[in-house]
Formats: structure tokens, C-alpha cells, sequence
């Protein structure tokens, strides 16, 4: 039997699509979460150009005298221990389309990039590679909670990270879907597709949980939907729920257009 506690500390979760990884998953101990699936691995090495890492298979857990249980204890333990990344949209952006720095007096400025208080932020891990496991790091959404002071959305946008968005007037669940498969069934690669559901992460339970089914969990409570002073900000946070779609393909547009940097690698090795 091979000795889990020489492992432990290297223990990692990623987090991948249900439906489309059926033939990684049938050989891998999973947790699943609607459409999501946290799987496991040992990580080999960690640098600038990406990471290698060894997929803990259901033969290696049973040779490590564990259950998937304590593989997702583990990995959460490990994650809590490591830096993660909350940064503005258009930070994140900025880093993005201007690596090189930001260029002064560009009247296209404006167009390309969100203000500077656009509500909008972008969890990951700190090398950004298979970063939305970050949503498992209670460190991560407690500190996040905070800054919002309370409950706050959460879009699983891809693989790599998740979006982040403050609850106001507007729960449309149905409309932040539908932007999501938008989204995957247009700009993102099918390998980085997370999930087609958007969620909201209660502070009180300190859980995360599909946002239509948030919904009726607190009208189960006999919360009102929408406050007075939500229903006022209604109008504006729509329009910002459609600006989600259109800078996600302003970035892949401007991405397809410039000298592409080596990508970082993240490396399964069997």
C-alpha cells in the first residue's frame, strides 16, 4: 500500500464539465456539483511556463487507503495553504490585452476596457491554471463575502476561473444562464467549458449554490425577491449582465489578432 501521508501536501482538486469529460471521470474518484465535477491529482512541479501534476486514479486511491471524501478534505487543506487570485475585470483585462503596458491617450481606450468601477471580478489560483477550484477554498469566498457583506454570484466562466459579481436588484438566473451557454457554445474552447449554470454563494450557510435553486431556497424562507431600492437598480445591472458576453469576445477578438505568447502548460502525467 502506498503511503498517502508522503503525498498529502501535494494533494490538488481541478475542476471540469460532467458531461464532457465521462471518459476521464469513469477512472478517477469525483465529487460532483450539478454540472461540475472536482477531480483529484499529485502535483509533480509548479513554474512560469505551467505545471505538471499526476491524476490520482480510483486504483491509486484505493493503493492509498482513502476515500474521495478525504481526497477533497485534503486538496481543500492544501488550497487554503496557497495565495489565490481576486483581481477587477479590468485589471485582469489590462494584464491581458496590454502586456506590454497600458498606451497613453488611446481614444479606443475607453471602448476597450471597463470603468474603473465596473463590478465585476475574476477568482483564480495564482498561476491561473485550472484556477476555478478556487470556489472549494472557504478562505477565498469568506474574504470575498466580506468585501461584499454578504452573498454574492458566481459564473463558472471556464476551467481556469470564475467571474464574480455582487448581488444586487437583478437575480435573473434565467438571463445569467442563458449569457453563460452564449458564452461556451461561442467564444470558449469546449475543453475549458466549466459549467451552464450560474451560482450565488450564501454567506449564511457558507455554501454555493445554483442560482435558480438559491432563489427558491429563500422564498422557501419568505425573503422578498426584490427590495425596493433593488428593483430601482433593476435597469443598470441588466446592461452590465450584457456587457459579461460582449468583453469576453472583445478579449478573444483582440487575443486572435496579436503575436500569441507561449501558453502556460498544465501537464497530466500518467
Amino acid at each position: 500500500m502506498r503511503d498517502f501521508e508522503e503525498i498529502k501536501d501535494s494533494v490538488i482538486c481541478k475542476v471540469l464539465n460532467t458531461e464532457y469529460n465521462q471518459d476521464i471521470l469513469k477512472d478517477r474518484p469525483h465529487i460532483d456539483m450539478e454540472d461540475m465535477s472536482a477531480t483529484f491529482a499529485i502535483l509533480i512541479s509548479e513554474g512560469a511556463d505551467g505545471r505538471a501534476s499526476i491524476p490520482i486514479s480510483n486504483d491509486m486511491m484505493q493503493e492509498f487507503g482513502v476515500d474521495v471524501n478525504t481526497l477533497m478534505e485534503t486538496s481543500k487543506a492544501n488550497m487554503e495553504e496557497q495565495d489565490f487570485s481576486f483581481k477587477s475585470m479590468r485589471d485582469v483585462l489590462v494584464g491581458t490585452m496590454f502586456p506590454d503596458g497600458v498606451p497613453e491617450n488611446d481614444p479606443m481606450l475607453d471602448m476597450m476596457l471597463p470603468p474603473d468601477d465596473f463590478p465585476m471580478y475574476v477568482l483564480t489560483n495564482s498561476t491561473g491554471i485550472s484556477g476555478a477550484s478556487e470556489i472549494f477554498n472557504e478562505n477565498a469566498m469568506n474574504e470575498i463575502s466580506e468585501k461584499f457583506g454578504g452573498d454574492f454570484i458566481v459564473i463558472p466562466s471556464s476551467i481556469h476561473e470564475t467571474l464574480v459579481l455582487p448581488v444586487d436588484g437583478d437575480k435573473d438566473s434565467v438571463e445569467l444562464n442563458g449569457i453563460i451557454q452564449d458564452i461556451n457554445s461561442g467564444v470558449l474552447d469546449q475543453k475549458d467549458k466549466l459549467s451552464d449554470y450560474a451560482f450565488q454563494y450564501d454567506s449564511e450557510e457558507h455554501e454555493l449554490v445554483r442560482m435558480d435553486k438559491m432563489q427558491e431556497r429563500q422564498q422557501e424562507k419568505g425573503e422578498k425577491s426584490v427590495s425596493k431600492e433593488e428593483a430601482v437598480a433593476e435597469k443598470p445591472k441588466k446592461s452590465l449582465m450584457n456587457r459579461i458576453s460582449s468583453k469576453k469576445e472583445e478579449v478573444a477578438k483582440k487575443e486572435a489578432t496579436k503575436p500569441q505568447p507561449t501558453k502556460k502548460i498544465d501537464m497530466a502525467l500518467s
